[in-house]
């Protein structure tokens, strides 16, 4: 019969959390207004015309030669959602799934593989795409949907501002458990003022383990900046956020590497005491490779008033860090915006 999602759903296995958390802010949007839904689902599946989801309400219509007042009527659609937290999907199961979404006796009937798609292209699944042609006569749609897809059709600019939080959460947790590539060939840039030399001299960046100022978001790079440019560059290892109080509780917000969680953690732990040992406040420690000298200068006027500043980097196509430091040096702030 299946279980009910919820914000509590209990579930040990990550990949039917990850499920739970999809289906459920698709229930978000549609509580909030089924027109959402509808637009999250044509995104996904490209329909451009536009999946119909709700209650339809119209009047004087035709039926057999007979006009009817009015009418009520609630489109009847099935959509099976099959997600993988790595992209190796089965034909067999698919094909198996496929089966039961066909006998379901509805209107429109979906089928969505949910996965990250970062190892195999969605060509994949062209024997798929056939079947739904061949054996069903496309009775079935079809989609091959990355947690990004997923993530831009539910990101819509008519959404309530608690909805908008609620999925930037989402985000997050997508981002955590590395469901999304968008992190990669991003550079996090940190205002480093006064404390830069402490920092450069540790290998490693330090702030509150706190929202605002301080939450990031996922990158590829962090670079240190003071003086009106950014002067180090290195890719991040890992970020991990460590409670207050001795020997306070860690907890890895994200890991870039195929390091072990452990090793992570204690390279946290062994830069928090190296750098603050005698302070105690929550901390999230951004746990860096090498630093790599570079010049990034920010020719606009004034200094970095904020904390931190993104920029994305793919258009310069770094091969690794010290690629990336020398291609900086030739490009400025305004450059990149």
């Amino acid at each position: 019969m299946g279980k009910e999602i919820s914000l509590f759903s209990g579930y040990d296995q990550a990949e039917n959390r990850t499920t739970n958390y999809c289906l459920l802010v698709l229930r978000m949007l549609y509580q909030e207004n089924p027109k959402l839904l509808s637009t999250a689902l044509s995104s996904l599946i490209g329909d451009s015309s536009g999946l119909q989801i709700g209650v339809d309400f119209r009047q004087q219509v035709g039926r057999n030669g007979s006009v009817i007042d009015g009418l009520i009527m609630q489109p009847a659609f099935a959509v099976y959602v099959e997600t993988k937290r790595w992209d190796w999907f089965y034909d067999q199961q698919l094909e198996t799934y496929m089966k039961h979404l066909d006998q379901e006796q509805v209107g429109v009937k979906v089928l969505l593989a949910l996965s990250n798609f970062e190892s195999k292209e969605l060509r994949d699944f062209e024997r798929i795409e056939e079947t739904i042609r061949t054996k069903y006569d496309g009775r079935i749609l079809f989609a091959a949907v990355t947690f990004e897809d997923f993530l831009a059709a539910i990101q819509q600019p008519t959404l309530p501002a608690a909805l908008r939080e609620t999925i930037e959460d989402f985000k997050q947790y997508l981002n955590g458990a590395n469901l999304l590539p968008n992190w990669k060939n991003w550079l996090d840039v940190c205002n480093c003022g006064a404390f830069h030399a402490q920092l450069v001299e540790h290998g490693a960046y330090i702030c509150p383990a706190a929202g605002g100022a301080y939450k990031h978001d996922r990158c590829q790079y962090l670079g240190m900046y003071w003086w009106k440019a950014m002067r180090q560059v290195a890719e991040v290892w890992a970020v991990v956020d460590i409670a207050e109080g001795a020997g306070g509780e860690a907890k890895l917000r994200w890991n870039n590497t195929t390091r072990p969680e452990q090793e992570l953690v204690d390279l946290a732990r062994a830069k928090r005491v190296a750098l603050y040992p005698d302070e105690d406040w929550a901390t999230r420690v951004f746990v860096l490779g090498p630093l790599v000298e570079t010049y990034f200068e920010k020719d606009s006027h004034g200094g970095m008033l904020s904390s931190k500043r993104y920029f994305a980097v793919h258009d310069l196509a770094p091969t690794d860090v010290q690629d990336l430091a020398t291609k900086l040096r030739a490009v400025a702030w305004s450059d990149l915006q």
